[in-house]
Protein backbone atom coordinates (compact mmCIF):
# COMPACT_ATOMS: atom_id res chain seq x y z
CA UNK A 1 0.00 0.00 0.00
CA UNK A 2 1.43 3.12 -0.83
CA UNK A 3 3.01 5.35 2.09
CA UNK A 4 0.31 8.19 1.28
CA UNK A 5 -2.88 6.26 1.58
CA UNK A 6 -1.37 4.55 4.83
CA UNK A 7 -0.14 8.18 6.43
CA UNK A 8 -4.10 8.86 5.69
CA UNK A 9 -5.57 5.68 7.38
CA UNK A 10 -3.97 6.26 9.84
CA UNK A 11 -5.04 10.15 10.22
CA UNK A 12 -8.60 8.77 10.44
CA UNK A 13 -8.10 6.59 12.62
CA UNK A 14 -6.52 8.89 15.02
CA UNK A 15 -9.42 11.39 14.33
CA UNK A 16 -11.48 8.61 15.60
CA UNK A 17 -10.08 7.85 18.66
CA UNK A 18 -9.69 11.60 19.43
CA UNK A 19 -13.21 11.99 18.92
CA UNK A 20 -14.07 8.71 21.33
CA UNK A 21 -12.07 10.20 24.02
CA UNK A 22 -13.62 13.72 23.72
CA UNK A 23 -16.71 11.91 25.44
CA UNK A 24 -15.37 9.14 27.05
CA UNK A 25 -12.64 8.61 30.26
CA UNK A 26 -12.30 4.49 28.64
CA UNK A 27 -12.74 2.76 25.48
CA UNK A 28 -13.10 -1.30 25.05
CA UNK A 29 -13.37 -3.76 22.58
CA UNK A 30 -15.12 -7.59 23.58
CA UNK A 31 -15.63 -10.34 21.62
CA UNK A 32 -18.78 -12.27 21.79
CA UNK A 33 -17.51 -14.06 25.04
CA UNK A 34 -16.64 -10.91 26.67
CA UNK A 35 -13.48 -11.05 26.53
CA UNK A 36 -11.75 -7.25 26.60
CA UNK A 37 -9.47 -7.29 23.43
CA UNK A 38 -8.34 -3.77 23.23
CA UNK A 39 -8.36 -1.21 25.80
CA UNK A 40 -7.30 2.45 26.20
CA UNK A 41 -7.97 5.74 28.51
CA UNK A 42 -7.79 6.25 32.14
CA UNK A 43 -7.92 2.36 32.30
CA UNK A 44 -4.87 2.84 35.22
CA UNK A 45 -5.84 6.44 36.89
CA UNK A 46 -9.55 4.98 37.59
CA UNK A 47 -9.38 0.87 37.66
CA UNK A 48 -6.03 0.52 38.82
CA UNK A 49 -4.76 -1.66 35.78
CA UNK A 50 -2.70 -0.70 32.93
CA UNK A 51 -4.05 -1.25 28.89
CA UNK A 52 -2.18 -4.55 28.64
CA UNK A 53 -3.70 -5.85 32.10
CA UNK A 54 -6.92 -5.10 30.69
CA UNK A 55 -6.54 -6.69 27.54
CA UNK A 56 -7.83 -10.88 28.52
CA UNK A 57 -9.97 -9.62 31.30
CA UNK A 58 -13.61 -10.79 31.03
CA UNK A 59 -15.45 -7.92 30.97
CA UNK A 60 -18.04 -8.86 32.91
CA UNK A 61 -16.47 -10.17 36.07
CA UNK A 62 -15.34 -7.00 36.56
CA UNK A 63 -19.32 -6.18 37.18
CA UNK A 64 -21.49 -6.46 40.48
CA UNK A 65 -23.93 -9.98 39.88
CA UNK A 66 -26.76 -7.47 39.18
CA UNK A 67 -24.53 -5.29 36.15
CA UNK A 68 -23.58 -8.05 34.54
CA UNK A 69 -27.11 -9.40 33.64
CA UNK A 70 -28.45 -6.46 32.93
CA UNK A 71 -24.73 -6.09 30.60
CA UNK A 72 -25.26 -9.68 29.27
CA UNK A 73 -28.67 -9.25 28.16
CA UNK A 74 -28.54 -5.51 26.60
CA UNK A 75 -25.18 -6.90 24.50
CA UNK A 76 -27.15 -9.67 23.27
CA UNK A 77 -29.79 -7.21 22.19
CA UNK A 78 -27.54 -5.08 20.25
CA UNK A 79 -27.39 -5.43 16.10
CA UNK A 80 -25.92 -3.15 13.41
CA UNK A 81 -29.14 -0.59 13.87
CA UNK A 82 -28.97 0.09 17.30
CA UNK A 83 -26.75 0.97 20.22
CA UNK A 84 -26.93 1.25 23.77
CA UNK A 85 -26.83 5.04 25.65
CA UNK A 86 -25.77 6.00 29.00
CA UNK A 87 -26.21 2.83 31.04
CA UNK A 88 -25.16 3.08 34.72
CA UNK A 89 -22.89 0.13 35.74
CA UNK A 90 -20.36 -0.30 38.64
CA UNK A 91 -16.93 -1.29 37.98
CA UNK A 92 -14.64 -2.94 40.32
CA UNK A 93 -11.21 -1.95 40.25
CA UNK A 94 -8.24 -4.17 40.70
CA UNK A 95 -8.33 -3.72 44.45
CA UNK A 96 -12.11 -3.69 45.06
CA UNK A 97 -13.07 -0.05 44.66
CA UNK A 98 -16.56 0.37 43.15
CA UNK A 99 -16.60 2.85 40.52
CA UNK A 100 -19.72 4.42 39.18
CA UNK A 101 -19.56 4.35 35.14
CA UNK A 102 -21.88 5.61 32.05
CA UNK A 103 -21.56 2.88 29.66
CA UNK A 104 -22.59 3.61 25.55
CA UNK A 105 -21.76 0.85 23.05
CA UNK A 106 -22.55 -0.14 19.42
CA UNK A 107 -21.63 -3.75 18.20
CA UNK A 108 -21.07 -4.56 14.54
CA UNK A 109 -21.47 -7.98 13.18
CA UNK A 110 -19.05 -6.91 9.63
CA UNK A 111 -15.87 -7.02 12.65
CA UNK A 112 -16.61 -10.29 13.70
CA UNK A 113 -19.68 -9.37 16.13
CA UNK A 114 -17.22 -7.80 18.67
CA UNK A 115 -19.29 -4.71 20.73
CA UNK A 116 -17.20 -1.27 21.35
CA UNK A 117 -18.05 0.27 24.56
CA UNK A 118 -17.37 3.39 25.74
CA UNK A 119 -17.22 4.38 29.44
CA UNK A 120 -17.19 7.40 31.27
CA UNK A 121 -16.74 8.32 35.28
CA UNK A 122 -20.28 9.48 36.73
CA UNK A 123 -18.43 12.43 38.42
CA UNK A 124 -21.59 12.99 40.07
CA UNK A 125 -21.83 9.67 41.96
CA UNK A 126 -18.06 9.67 43.13
CA UNK A 127 -15.71 12.41 44.61
CA UNK A 128 -12.63 13.65 44.35
CA UNK A 129 -11.75 11.54 47.34
CA UNK A 130 -13.13 8.07 45.94
CA UNK A 131 -11.51 8.93 42.42
CA UNK A 132 -7.75 9.26 44.38
CA UNK A 133 -8.17 6.92 47.13
CA UNK A 134 -5.50 5.05 46.05
CA UNK A 135 -1.86 5.81 44.72
CA UNK A 136 -2.19 3.66 41.50
CA UNK A 137 1.29 3.11 41.12
CA UNK A 138 1.71 1.18 44.01
CA UNK A 139 -1.72 -0.39 44.96
CA UNK A 140 -1.72 1.29 48.22
CA UNK A 141 -4.51 3.80 49.62
CA UNK A 142 -3.53 7.38 50.04
CA UNK A 143 -3.23 9.09 53.44
CA UNK A 144 -6.36 9.78 54.00
CA UNK A 145 -8.32 6.42 52.87
CA UNK A 146 -5.71 4.57 54.73
CA UNK A 147 -6.71 6.45 57.44
CA UNK A 148 -10.40 5.49 57.01
CA UNK A 149 -9.76 2.57 56.72
CA UNK A 150 -7.17 1.94 59.30
CA UNK A 151 -9.18 3.58 62.04
CA UNK A 152 -12.28 1.44 61.28
CA UNK A 153 -10.13 -1.49 61.65
CA UNK A 154 -8.93 -0.41 64.90
CA UNK A 155 -12.18 0.81 66.56
CA UNK A 156 -13.43 -2.38 65.13
CA UNK A 157 -10.75 -4.55 66.84
CA UNK A 158 -11.38 -2.62 70.11
CA UNK A 159 -14.73 -3.53 70.56
CA UNK A 160 -13.64 -6.44 70.21
CA UNK A 161 -11.41 -6.72 72.81
CA UNK A 162 -8.94 -7.36 70.51
CA UNK A 163 -4.97 -5.59 69.89
CA UNK A 164 -3.70 -3.97 66.37
CA UNK A 165 -0.36 -2.57 65.76
CA UNK A 166 0.61 0.29 63.43
CA UNK A 167 4.03 -0.03 61.75
CA UNK A 168 5.78 2.73 59.88
CA UNK A 169 7.93 1.85 57.03
CA UNK A 170 10.84 4.69 56.02
CA UNK A 171 12.85 4.30 53.01
CA UNK A 172 14.82 7.07 52.93
CA UNK A 173 17.14 6.18 49.61
CA UNK A 174 14.11 4.86 47.50
CA UNK A 175 12.86 7.60 45.20
CA UNK A 176 16.72 7.76 44.44
CA UNK A 177 16.97 4.21 43.84
CA UNK A 178 13.79 4.06 41.45
CA UNK A 179 15.08 7.05 39.48
CA UNK A 180 18.17 4.98 38.54
CA UNK A 181 16.18 2.29 37.65
CA UNK A 182 14.78 1.63 33.81
CA UNK A 183 10.93 2.67 33.70
CA UNK A 184 9.70 -1.07 33.83
CA UNK A 185 11.95 -1.87 36.04
CA UNK A 186 11.18 0.59 38.96
CA UNK A 187 7.18 -0.33 38.53
CA UNK A 188 7.47 -3.24 38.86
CA UNK A 189 9.98 -2.92 41.93
CA UNK A 190 7.06 -0.76 43.33
CA UNK A 191 4.96 -3.18 43.00
CA UNK A 192 6.29 -6.19 44.76
CA UNK A 193 7.29 -3.59 47.35
CA UNK A 194 3.92 -2.53 47.59
CA UNK A 195 2.12 -6.44 47.14
CA UNK A 196 4.39 -7.31 49.80
CA UNK A 197 3.09 -4.56 52.14
CA UNK A 198 -0.31 -5.00 51.66
CA UNK A 199 -0.52 -8.78 52.19
CA UNK A 200 1.28 -8.31 55.33
CA UNK A 201 -1.65 -5.73 56.36
CA UNK A 202 -5.04 -6.57 58.25
CA UNK A 203 -7.36 -8.15 55.88
CA UNK A 204 -4.79 -7.36 52.75
CA UNK A 205 -5.71 -4.14 52.40
CA UNK A 206 -4.95 -1.22 55.45
CA UNK A 207 -1.84 0.04 54.19
CA UNK A 208 -1.15 3.22 53.33
CA UNK A 209 1.84 5.47 51.25
CA UNK A 210 2.20 8.38 53.38
CA UNK A 211 4.90 10.17 50.91
CA UNK A 212 6.77 8.40 48.16
CA UNK A 213 9.20 6.88 50.60
CA UNK A 214 7.14 6.31 53.89
CA UNK A 215 4.57 3.47 54.38
CA UNK A 216 2.15 2.48 56.83
CA UNK A 217 -0.18 -0.30 57.27
CA UNK A 218 -2.22 -2.47 60.41
CA UNK A 219 -1.62 -6.07 61.79
CA UNK A 220 -2.14 -8.27 64.39
CA UNK A 221 0.75 -9.81 66.44
CA UNK A 222 1.70 -12.34 64.05
CA UNK A 223 3.37 -9.88 62.07
CA UNK A 224 7.08 -9.31 62.25
CA UNK A 225 8.47 -6.23 61.45
CA UNK A 226 11.81 -7.04 61.62
CA UNK A 227 11.60 -10.06 59.29
CA UNK A 228 9.62 -7.56 57.19
CA UNK A 229 13.05 -5.48 56.78
CA UNK A 230 15.00 -7.99 55.68
CA UNK A 231 12.67 -9.31 53.33
CA UNK A 232 12.25 -5.97 51.08
CA UNK A 233 15.83 -5.62 51.48
CA UNK A 234 16.46 -8.66 49.89
CA UNK A 235 13.53 -7.45 47.06
CA UNK A 236 15.35 -4.49 46.42
CA UNK A 237 18.65 -6.52 46.21
CA UNK A 238 17.20 -8.19 43.38
CA UNK A 239 16.32 -5.15 41.68
CA UNK A 240 19.77 -3.20 42.30
CA UNK A 241 22.38 -3.84 39.59
CA UNK A 242 24.81 -3.62 42.30
CA UNK A 243 23.05 -6.17 44.56
CA UNK A 244 23.38 -3.43 47.45
CA UNK A 245 19.77 -2.88 47.96
CA UNK A 246 18.80 -0.21 50.19
CA UNK A 247 18.23 0.93 53.94
CA UNK A 248 14.48 -0.06 55.53
CA UNK A 249 13.65 1.58 58.99
CA UNK A 250 10.68 0.48 61.13
CA UNK A 251 8.74 1.48 64.20
CA UNK A 252 5.77 -0.47 65.36
CA UNK A 253 3.13 0.95 68.07
CA UNK A 254 0.04 -0.37 69.60
CA UNK A 255 -2.85 0.69 68.09
CA UNK A 256 -5.09 2.05 70.92
CA UNK A 257 -7.43 4.94 70.20
CA UNK A 258 -8.23 5.27 74.23
CA UNK A 259 -11.25 7.33 75.28
CA UNK A 260 -11.52 9.07 72.12
CA UNK A 261 -14.50 9.76 69.37
CA UNK A 262 -14.70 7.80 66.21
CA UNK A 263 -13.88 10.58 64.39
CA UNK A 264 -11.51 12.07 66.42
CA UNK A 265 -9.69 9.07 66.67
CA UNK A 266 -9.57 8.99 63.24
CA UNK A 267 -8.34 13.13 63.27
CA UNK A 268 -5.39 12.22 65.69
CA UNK A 269 -4.54 9.45 63.52
CA UNK A 270 -4.45 11.61 59.92
CA UNK A 271 -2.87 14.39 62.20
CA UNK A 272 0.12 12.26 63.60
CA UNK A 273 0.55 10.57 59.60
CA UNK A 274 1.17 14.27 57.70
CA UNK A 275 3.29 14.64 60.71
CA UNK A 276 5.61 11.70 59.87
CA UNK A 277 5.33 11.76 56.03
CA UNK A 278 6.17 16.16 56.64
CA UNK A 279 9.15 15.03 58.51
CA UNK A 280 10.35 12.18 56.95
CA UNK A 281 13.27 12.24 54.51
CA UNK A 282 15.56 15.63 54.44
CA UNK A 283 17.42 14.13 57.21
CA UNK A 284 14.74 12.77 59.16
CA UNK A 285 15.54 9.53 61.44
CA UNK A 286 12.13 7.51 62.32
CA UNK A 287 13.17 7.07 66.07
CA UNK A 288 13.34 11.36 66.18
CA UNK A 289 10.07 12.00 65.41
CA UNK A 290 9.33 13.48 68.82
CA UNK A 291 11.01 10.48 70.54
CA UNK A 292 9.27 8.20 68.01
CA UNK A 293 6.01 7.91 66.19
CA UNK A 294 4.38 5.99 69.03
CA UNK A 295 5.11 9.33 71.48
CA UNK A 296 3.65 11.14 69.18
CA UNK A 297 0.55 9.52 68.67
CA UNK A 298 0.25 9.55 72.60
CA UNK A 299 0.95 13.88 72.36
CA UNK A 300 -1.29 13.94 69.82
CA UNK A 301 -4.01 12.00 71.80
CA UNK A 302 -2.88 14.40 74.88
CA UNK A 303 -3.39 17.86 72.38
CA UNK A 304 -6.69 16.10 71.04
CA UNK A 305 -7.99 16.17 74.51
CA UNK A 306 -6.64 19.52 75.56
CA UNK A 307 -8.25 21.49 72.66
CA UNK A 308 -11.49 19.63 73.32
CA UNK A 309 -11.49 20.49 77.04
CA UNK A 310 -10.33 23.91 75.93
CA UNK A 311 -13.34 24.06 73.87
CA UNK A 312 -15.85 22.82 75.87
CA UNK A 313 -15.55 24.74 79.53
CA UNK A 314 -14.54 28.22 77.02
CA UNK A 315 -10.83 28.20 78.77
CA UNK A 316 -9.55 31.23 76.68
CA UNK A 317 -10.23 34.64 76.04
CA UNK A 318 -11.17 37.13 73.39
CA UNK A 319 -8.95 40.33 72.85
CA UNK A 320 -9.77 43.17 70.82
CA UNK A 321 -7.11 44.95 68.32
CA UNK A 322 -8.23 47.97 66.06
CA UNK A 323 -8.19 48.38 62.51
CA UNK A 324 -7.48 51.98 61.85
CA UNK A 325 -8.45 54.55 58.92
CA UNK A 326 -5.06 55.79 58.35
CA UNK A 327 -6.41 58.80 56.59
CA UNK A 328 -8.73 59.89 59.52
CA UNK A 329 -6.95 57.76 62.88
CA UNK A 330 -10.75 56.58 63.14
CA UNK A 331 -11.31 53.21 64.67
CA UNK A 332 -13.10 51.55 61.68
CA UNK A 333 -13.54 47.72 63.23
CA UNK A 334 -11.95 45.54 66.13
CA UNK A 335 -10.41 42.30 65.22
CA UNK A 336 -11.58 39.42 67.97
CA UNK A 337 -8.24 37.55 68.71
CA UNK A 338 -7.94 34.54 71.06
CA UNK A 339 -6.20 34.22 74.18
CA UNK A 340 -5.58 30.44 75.51
CA UNK A 341 -5.29 29.96 79.36
CA UNK A 342 -3.89 26.31 78.76
CA UNK A 343 -0.15 26.60 77.52
CA UNK A 344 1.28 23.57 78.27
CA UNK A 345 -0.06 21.99 75.78
CA UNK A 346 -0.05 24.96 73.04
CA UNK A 347 2.38 27.88 73.65
CA UNK A 348 0.45 30.11 71.95
CA UNK A 349 -2.78 31.00 69.89
CA UNK A 350 -1.31 30.06 66.86
CA UNK A 351 -0.26 26.90 67.71
CA UNK A 352 -3.37 26.16 68.97
CA UNK A 353 -5.58 27.32 65.82
CA UNK A 354 -2.70 25.65 63.57
CA UNK A 355 -3.32 21.92 65.71
CA UNK A 356 -7.33 22.30 65.36
CA UNK A 357 -7.39 23.05 61.88
CA UNK A 358 -4.56 20.07 61.03
CA UNK A 359 -6.45 17.96 63.42
CA UNK A 360 -9.78 18.75 61.58
CA UNK A 361 -11.33 19.69 64.95
CA UNK A 362 -11.18 23.73 64.48
CA UNK A 363 -15.04 24.43 63.01
CA UNK A 364 -15.83 23.73 66.90
CA UNK A 365 -14.27 26.67 67.87
CA UNK A 366 -14.66 28.78 65.55
CA UNK A 367 -18.39 28.98 66.19
CA UNK A 368 -17.98 29.00 69.97
CA UNK A 369 -16.24 32.24 69.01
CA UNK A 370 -18.60 33.25 67.13
CA UNK A 371 -21.30 33.17 69.64
CA UNK A 372 -18.86 34.31 72.27
CA UNK A 373 -18.58 37.68 69.79
CA UNK A 374 -22.60 37.86 69.58
CA UNK A 375 -22.56 37.64 73.85
CA UNK A 376 -19.98 40.70 73.42
CA UNK A 377 -22.41 42.64 71.06
CA UNK A 378 -25.26 41.75 73.24
CA UNK A 379 -23.68 43.68 76.33
CA UNK A 380 -22.62 46.34 74.33
CA UNK A 381 -25.91 47.04 72.76
CA UNK A 382 -27.59 47.36 76.04
CA UNK A 383 -24.83 50.31 77.03
CA UNK A 384 -26.20 51.70 73.46
CA UNK A 385 -23.05 51.02 71.42
CA UNK A 386 -22.89 48.84 68.04
CA UNK A 387 -19.37 48.20 67.71
CA UNK A 388 -17.99 46.63 64.29
CA UNK A 389 -16.06 43.59 64.88
CA UNK A 390 -13.89 40.97 62.67
CA UNK A 391 -13.93 37.19 63.61
CA UNK A 392 -11.98 34.28 62.54
CA UNK A 393 -12.88 31.32 60.47
CA UNK A 394 -10.59 28.81 59.05
CA UNK A 395 -10.65 27.23 55.94
CA UNK A 396 -12.04 24.21 56.75
CA UNK A 397 -14.52 25.43 58.56
CA UNK A 398 -16.29 26.75 55.74
CA UNK A 399 -15.76 23.40 53.94
CA UNK A 400 -17.79 21.60 56.72
CA UNK A 401 -21.61 21.32 56.17
CA UNK A 402 -22.35 21.41 59.64
CA UNK A 403 -20.46 24.24 60.31
CA UNK A 404 -22.43 25.94 57.97
CA UNK A 405 -25.73 25.32 59.35
CA UNK A 406 -24.49 26.01 63.10
CA UNK A 407 -23.39 29.18 62.10
CA UNK A 408 -26.35 30.92 60.21
CA UNK A 409 -28.75 29.50 62.78
CA UNK A 410 -26.24 31.29 65.35
CA UNK A 411 -26.90 34.30 62.80
CA UNK A 412 -30.52 33.75 63.34
CA UNK A 413 -30.52 33.98 67.10
CA UNK A 414 -29.18 37.28 66.34
CA UNK A 415 -30.46 39.33 63.89
CA UNK A 416 -30.19 42.62 65.80
CA UNK A 417 -25.52 42.42 65.79
CA UNK A 418 -25.38 40.31 63.58
CA UNK A 419 -24.56 42.90 60.62
CA UNK A 420 -22.14 44.09 62.80
CA UNK A 421 -19.81 41.02 62.36
CA UNK A 422 -17.03 40.79 59.21
CA UNK A 423 -15.76 37.44 59.25
CA UNK A 424 -12.10 36.91 58.37
CA UNK A 425 -11.45 33.30 55.97
CA UNK A 426 -8.01 32.61 57.27
CA UNK A 427 -5.24 30.77 54.75
CA UNK A 428 -3.41 28.92 56.85
CA UNK A 429 -5.91 25.83 55.87
CA UNK A 430 -6.40 25.47 52.73
CA UNK A 431 -10.19 25.61 50.67
CA UNK A 432 -11.09 22.29 48.97
CA UNK A 433 -13.96 23.13 47.86
CA UNK A 434 -14.15 27.17 46.65
CA UNK A 435 -17.25 27.20 44.78
CA UNK A 436 -18.88 25.59 47.76
CA UNK A 437 -17.32 28.42 50.05
CA UNK A 438 -17.71 31.43 47.27
CA UNK A 439 -21.72 30.37 47.62
CA UNK A 440 -21.73 30.42 51.60
CA UNK A 441 -19.52 33.89 51.49
CA UNK A 442 -22.09 35.10 49.00
CA UNK A 443 -24.88 34.44 51.36
CA UNK A 444 -23.32 36.49 54.48
CA UNK A 445 -22.77 38.97 52.20
CA UNK A 446 -26.73 39.18 51.15
CA UNK A 447 -27.46 39.46 54.64
CA UNK A 448 -25.37 42.03 55.74
CA UNK A 449 -22.33 40.72 56.64
CA UNK A 450 -18.85 41.88 55.35
CA UNK A 451 -16.00 39.62 54.26
CA UNK A 452 -12.41 39.69 54.25
CA UNK A 453 -9.40 37.21 53.50
CA UNK A 454 -7.15 37.55 55.86
CA UNK A 455 -3.02 37.43 55.81
CA UNK A 456 -3.16 37.74 51.92
CA UNK A 457 0.59 36.52 50.07
CA UNK A 458 1.65 34.49 52.87
CA UNK A 459 0.21 30.88 51.10
CA UNK A 460 0.29 29.71 47.50
CA UNK A 461 -3.14 29.83 47.09
CA UNK A 462 -3.72 33.73 48.07
CA UNK A 463 -4.32 34.48 44.19
CA UNK A 464 -6.49 31.83 43.62
CA UNK A 465 -8.37 32.75 46.75
CA UNK A 466 -8.98 35.99 45.68
CA UNK A 467 -10.20 35.16 42.17
CA UNK A 468 -12.95 32.79 43.49
CA UNK A 469 -13.67 33.81 46.44
CA UNK A 470 -15.47 37.43 46.19
CA UNK A 471 -15.20 39.45 49.66
CA UNK A 472 -14.85 43.33 51.00
CA UNK A 473 -11.75 43.60 52.57
CA UNK A 474 -8.06 41.98 52.26
CA UNK A 475 -5.88 42.08 54.72
CA UNK A 476 -2.44 41.81 53.61
CA UNK A 477 0.19 39.65 55.47
CA UNK A 478 2.52 42.06 57.67
CA UNK A 479 5.75 40.26 55.84
CA UNK A 480 5.12 42.15 52.54
CA UNK A 481 4.73 45.45 54.88
CA UNK A 482 8.22 44.50 56.79
CA UNK A 483 9.64 44.15 53.10
CA UNK A 484 8.52 47.43 51.83
CA UNK A 485 10.04 49.41 54.37
CA UNK A 486 13.65 47.72 53.45
CA UNK A 487 13.58 47.15 49.89
CA UNK A 488 12.37 49.12 46.88
CA UNK A 489 10.84 45.85 45.16
CA UNK A 490 9.25 45.32 48.64
CA UNK A 491 7.11 49.05 47.88
CA UNK A 492 6.26 47.80 44.32
CA UNK A 493 5.07 44.64 45.50
CA UNK A 494 2.77 46.39 48.10
CA UNK A 495 1.66 48.91 45.82
CA UNK A 496 1.00 46.13 43.03
CA UNK A 497 -1.28 44.24 45.35
CA UNK A 498 -3.36 47.22 46.44
CA UNK A 499 -3.69 48.39 43.09
CA UNK A 500 -5.24 45.17 41.94
CA UNK A 501 -7.17 45.07 45.21
CA UNK A 502 -8.48 48.30 44.19
CA UNK A 503 -9.18 47.70 40.18
CA UNK A 504 -11.44 44.55 42.25
CA UNK A 505 -13.74 47.10 44.35
CA UNK A 506 -11.55 45.21 47.37
CA UNK A 507 -10.91 47.74 50.20
CA UNK A 508 -6.99 46.61 51.96
CA UNK A 509 -5.98 46.48 55.22
CA UNK A 510 -2.23 46.69 55.99
CA UNK A 511 -0.72 44.49 59.01
CA UNK A 512 1.84 45.14 61.80
CA UNK A 513 2.06 48.42 61.65
CA UNK A 514 4.65 49.45 64.13
CA UNK A 515 5.66 53.09 63.53
CA UNK A 516 4.07 56.54 61.52
CA UNK A 517 6.75 55.39 58.73
CA UNK A 518 4.66 52.11 58.23
CA UNK A 519 1.86 54.01 58.51
CA UNK A 520 2.71 56.67 55.79
CA UNK A 521 4.51 53.93 53.53
CA UNK A 522 0.90 52.05 53.23
CA UNK A 523 -1.22 55.04 52.49
CA UNK A 524 0.94 56.24 49.75
CA UNK A 525 0.41 52.80 47.99
CA UNK A 526 -3.08 53.31 47.79
CA UNK A 527 -3.66 50.80 51.57
CA UNK A 528 -6.80 52.08 53.26
CA UNK A 529 -6.59 50.64 56.70
CA UNK A 530 -3.70 49.91 59.48
CA UNK A 531 -3.40 47.05 62.00
CA UNK A 532 -0.37 47.02 64.33
CA UNK A 533 0.93 48.10 67.57
CA UNK A 534 1.08 51.73 66.63
CA UNK A 535 -2.91 51.94 66.92
CA UNK A 536 -3.30 49.46 70.19
CA UNK A 537 -1.85 45.92 70.84
CA UNK A 538 -5.05 43.39 71.74
CA UNK A 539 -6.81 43.99 75.16
CA UNK A 540 -8.28 41.56 76.66
CA UNK A 541 -10.98 44.18 78.05
CA UNK A 542 -14.27 44.10 75.99
CA UNK A 543 -14.64 47.86 77.17
CA UNK A 544 -12.02 48.62 74.62
CA UNK A 545 -14.42 48.10 71.53
CA UNK A 546 -16.94 51.09 72.57
CA UNK A 547 -14.22 53.45 71.00
CA UNK A 548 -14.89 52.16 67.89
CA UNK A 549 -15.67 54.63 65.14
CA UNK A 550 -13.45 57.33 67.58
CA UNK A 551 -10.17 58.53 66.84
CA UNK A 552 -6.81 56.34 68.42
CA UNK A 553 -5.64 57.85 70.82
CA UNK A 554 -2.19 56.57 69.41
CA UNK A 555 -2.33 57.90 65.85
CA UNK A 556 -3.45 61.37 64.59
CA UNK A 557 -4.00 60.51 60.68
CA UNK A 558 -2.33 61.43 57.78
CA UNK A 559 -4.16 64.47 57.60
CA UNK A 560 -2.07 66.73 59.47
CA UNK A 561 0.94 65.65 56.74
CA UNK A 562 1.89 68.56 54.39
CA UNK A 563 0.62 66.86 51.01
CA UNK A 564 -2.81 66.79 51.23
CA UNK A 565 -4.83 70.21 50.03
CA UNK A 566 -7.37 72.20 52.00
CA UNK A 567 -10.38 69.72 50.72
CA UNK A 568 -8.90 66.84 52.54
CA UNK A 569 -8.01 69.29 55.47
CA UNK A 570 -11.61 70.49 55.61
CA UNK A 571 -12.61 66.92 55.68
CA UNK A 572 -10.36 66.36 58.89
CA UNK A 573 -12.12 68.91 60.74
CA UNK A 574 -15.68 68.08 59.85
CA UNK A 575 -14.50 64.12 61.09
CA UNK A 576 -13.45 65.58 64.13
Amino acid sequence: MHHGMVDQLRHERDRFVAFAFASADILLELDEEGNILFADGATRGLLGRNAEEMQGQNFYQLLTTEDETQMRDVIASLDNKYRMEDIEITLFSKHNDKMPFGVSGFRLSSLRNHTYLSLSILKGDVSTDQLFRRDFDTGLLRTQGYVESANEKILEAQAQGKKLNITLLDFPELKEFIDGLPEDAANLLLREISDYIRGKSLDGDTAGMINPEAYSFVHDGSVEPAQMIKDIIVITQKADPKGKGIEVRSKTIKADPGVLTKQDSANALLYTLNMFASNAGAGFSIDSLSSGYAKMLDETMLKMTAFKETVNDSDFKLAFQPIVDLKSGLIHHYEVLVRINNTEKFSNPFDFITFGEQAGIIGDFDLLMCQKVFEVLARTARQGNRPMVAVNISGKSLGSLLFKDALRKLLAMNKKTRKQVIFEVTESAKIDDMQAANTFLQELRLEGNLCCLDDFGTGESSFEYLRNLQVDFIKIDGSYVRESLQTPRGRHMLKAMAGLCRDLNVTTIGEMVEDEKAAALLWEAGVKFGQGYLFGKPDVDEETIIHCKKPTPFYQGMMRAKRFDKKDRAWWSAAN
